[in-house]
């Protein structure tokens, strides 16, 4: 067992206890506020699940929709974007995805509303890019659920007064290994980075976000 081995996998175990504690505590922040259906997670959700059953059905969907470098070369440019709607990976890679995607969009979508697009897809296209070098014949919606956990973890940074300290400890620790996994050339450190990165430039240029509202208005009637 390498060196590189157990930082990998001390980096995986670190930053899937750094996100489900800051998902928890996120949760909890926003529990007592109104939000209004996740259209855009039902999006993102319905249009995957319906490409990945079709997979099932029709193995061709499945080739012609997951990274191939060969192809992607010769043309075939959909394909930057076409391997966040198949999971070459099977029904448990589905199971995995499929949860991943159920907890944290929703969530994503409370914070920075129909922007969740954005945070879903720039991500994972530009994190395709990556994983055309390093995983170059695979698919899977997780690169782009690692982009919407990056912009989990920046709200913290940008919203402080929002939320606990404790949830900008859980997030130092979830950015810090994205880093160590992009610098083990696992596929889903940059897309992390990268909606870390789009998060904080959301809030910068859009500073009312989806959740900053209603507890504006929650702090006005309290008052």
């Amino acid at each position: 067992m390498t060196l590189g081995f157990l930082i990998w996998t001390l980096a995986n175990v670190i930053l899937v206890i750094a996100t489900s504690a800051c998902v928890v505590q996120l949760y909890r922040s926003s529990q007592n506020t109104k939000h209004p259906l996740p259209s855009a997670t039902i999006l993102i959700i319905g249009v995957t699940a319906l490409i990945t059953s079709l997979q099932f059905l029709f193995p061709e969907v499945l080739a012609d929709f997951q990274r191939n470098r060969e192809a992607l070369l010769a043309g075939e440019w959909w394909r930057m974007a076409t391997p966040l709607f198949v999971q070459s990976s099977g029904l448990w890679q589905c199971c995995i995805n499929g949860a991943g995607a159920v907890v944290v969009c929703p969530l994503a979508e409370r914070f920075y509303g129909k922007k969740l697009l954005a945070l879903y897809f720039i991500p994972g296209i530009l994190g395709e890019v990556f994983a055309y070098f390093w995983a170059p014949n695979g698919a899977g919606a997780s690169l782009g659920i690692a982009g919407v956990v990056g912009g989990l973890f920046a709200f913290p940074f940008f919203r402080r007064h929002k939320v606990s300290s404790l949830t900008r400890v859980f997030a130092i620790f979830g950015i810090t290994s994205a880093v160590v996994l992009s610098f083990s050339r696992d596929n889903h450190g940059p897309p992390m980075l990268i909606g870390f990165l789009s998060a904080g430039l959301m809030m910068t240029l859009w500073p009312n976000t989806a959740l900053e509202p209603t507890l504006v208005a929650e702090a006005t009637e309290q008052q």
